[in-house]
């Protein structure tokens, strides 16, 4: 149960992440420029979060690998 709050916790902090890089036109974020802004956390929990918030509803991921993101209607 820790497991899954902590993703969950980790989730709602790249959203506001997203929120916090990006512009006011800009609608796609870089996954990088998330990767940097986290930089205290691990690459792979941060795309574990990615792929949770996606899962939710909460971003779109764009690009086959996956490499931005953008926040979705109702985003924490």
């Amino acid at each position: 149960m820790e497991r899954k709050q902590a993703i969950y916790d980790l989730a709602v902090r790249v959203c506001r992440a997203v929120r916090g890089v990006r512009s006011d036109r800009q609608t796609w974020i870089g996954l990088e420029l998330i990767h940097r802004e986290m930089s205290g956390e691990r690459p792979t929990a941060i795309d574990a979060a990615v792929a949770f918030a996606a899962a939710k509803g909460w971003l779109a991921i764009g690009g086959r690998p996956s490499h931005s993101v953008m926040l979705g209607q109702g985003a924490p």
